[in-house]
């Protein structure tokens, strides 16, 4: 599974070509789409109003919702130290059967997390 964090969302806004490629094909399998994390897309928006309603309308992305186990996962790797706006993909990319991949600006931000990431370049 590919999963966008809140930088890589910020880097989708600003045209990243191999993030508006994933992002524009739409796909009729939701597992094949990139998703993103419903809390990296809080933080996105936090730094950049208007950006769930920018990045809402693409067809190749899907949306994780946060249930209470993802909550409770979260709450855990945050006051382990994570910051809060990454807390989200980590649990999506650990959670996922198939190891999830997330793509990101600040691979740095990952560190001792254990999840799979992929240097996005900076914006």
């Amino acid at each position: 599974m590919i999963i966008l964090d809140h930088t890589a969302v910020l880097a989708l806004c600003r045209g990243h070509r191999l993030l508006s490629g994933l992002a524009v094909v739409e796909v009729d399998d939701p597992a094949r789409r990139a998703h993103v994390p419903a809390l990296c897309l809080v933080a996105a928006g936090l730094e950049r109003p208007g950006v769930a309603a920018h990045v809402g309308a693409l067809p190749g992305l899907e949306f994780l919702p946060l249930d209470f186990a993802g909550t409770a996962a979260v709450e855990q790797v945050v006051s382990a130290g994570l910051d809060w706006p990454f807390g989200h993909a980590v649990y999506a990319a650990a959670s996922d059967t198939v190891e999830g991949r997330i793509l990101t600006a600040t691979p740095e931000a990952y560190d001792g997390t254990g999840v799979w990431v992929v240097d996005i370049g900076k914006p």
